[in-house]
């Protein structure tokens, strides 16, 4: 006859055995401005925006591929990208480069860096941020170790109601996400600046202006995509004062 246990021996049992480690994935996300005194009807304030992110795991393990981010910047943002010189995706892509973009079309510049299994990194890219109109902004991806890169983000950004005041998708390319055959890559860091003013009709303008302040605080917000895990969403204000 075959022996019993008991319910709560056998639980007993289940929990003196110890688990692995489970993964917790993190969404680094900063963002920042400069500077952050806000527009008026007379006086247009350039403002330029930086954000950071990446993405790591508590256990050491690869963190997932990204395959979109979405980004909210404060409300009253304003982006003024019909007013600047634009460089085309396209023409970006088909140069791999930004060289050749107009006078006065390249916005902005940043960094990145990603990780694959093996134990492999790399982490000289560089980023060159151009305006692609009204709605839509360029960051072409570049790198040389141990793979080369040249890549487009053809973002798009669009103005919005509600808690903020624009958005700006950013879908990371196929390329990137998997730029060898089975190799997924982690996007553990990646850091850009925009901002660019220019004298237009006799004012100064920025290709970003924000013309509110409320309660003293700008409110930004991410969300960000992965391919096989949970979405991650994270909230965070900047210091703001009115013009």
């Amino acid at each position: 006859m075959k022996k019993r246990i008991a319910p709560a021996v056998a639980l007993a049992a289940a929990l003196a055995v110890p688990a692995a480690a489970q993964a917790e994935v993190i969404q680094d996300f900063t963002i920042s401005a400069s500077p952050s005194k806000a527009s008026t009807a007379k006086v247009k304030r350039s403002v330029t925006l930086k954000v950071k992110t990446g993405t790591r795991d508590t256990t050491g393990a690869l963190p997932p591929t990204t395959k979109k981010a979405t980004l909210f910047f404060p409300k009253g943002s304003q982006w003024n990208g019909d007013l600047f010189p634009k460089c085309s995706g396209s023409s970006i892509s088909a140069a791999k480069s930004t060289d050749d973009c107009p006078e006065g079309s390249i916005i902005g510049k940043g960094k990145a860096a990603g990780a694959a299994p093996g134990g492999i990194s790399q982490n000289d890219l560089t980023i060159v941020v151009a305006n692609g109109g009204k709605s839509t902004v360029n960051m072409f991806v570049e790198g040389t170790s141990p793979l080369r890169i040249q890549s487009n983000i053809e973002a798009k950004i669009a103005k919005i109601t509600g808690k903020y005041g624009i958005r700006l998708e950013v879908p990371i390319p196929q390329n990137l996400q998997e730029p060898a055959p089975g190799v997924p890559v982690a996007i553990t860091n990646f850091e850009v600046s925009v901002g660019k003013s220019a004298t237009i009709k006799k004012q100064k303008r920025g290709i970003i202006e924000i013309t509110r302040c409320d309660g003293g605080q700008w409110s930004g917000e991410g969300t960000f995509e992965y391919v096989n895990s949970p979405n991650y969403s994270a909230s965070r204000t900047i210091k703001c004062s009115k013009g």
